[in-house]
């Protein structure tokens, strides 16, 4: 088969859709809507968390950058757009990436199951 000038463009837009199907299947498989008040809290106490890792990088005694993380993970449960921030962030780092996902699927985990508890 001869390689014409639109062989290139046709792989291109080839791969990008299988790269965009993909992704699809990655977004549909990660995210587990929580009930709302759930979903408020863990974004509040994300929220402080950050805060306090804020602080926690001026401050001697706190340690900021674990406060900082923990708190992004307590956000990702909560929001979707925080999941991907994080994990945009720390793909350079496959194992601290790989913690901080066990994480976040050890406290979903409890979650659903004192949620599921309760009622």
């Amino acid at each position: 088969m001869p390689f014409g000038p639109t062989e290139p463009a046709e792989r291109l837009k080839e791969a990008t859709r299988k790269l965009l199907e993909k992704r699809k299947l990655f977004r549909r498989r990660r995210f587990f809507p929580l009930p709302w008040p759930l979903r408020i809290g863990l974004f509040l106490a994300g929220w402080g968390l950050v805060l306090v890792g804020i602080v926690g990088l001026v401050l001697p005694g706190i340690q900021g950058v674990l406060t900082l993380v923990v708190g992004a993970a307590l956000l990702s449960l909560a929001s979707e757009l925080a999941y991907e921030k994080l994990h945009g962030l720390l793909h350079r780092w496959p194992s601290a990436w790989r913690r901080v996902d066990g994480l976040r699927l050890k406290l979903l985990r409890r979650l659903r199951r004192r949620r599921s508890s309760l009622f």
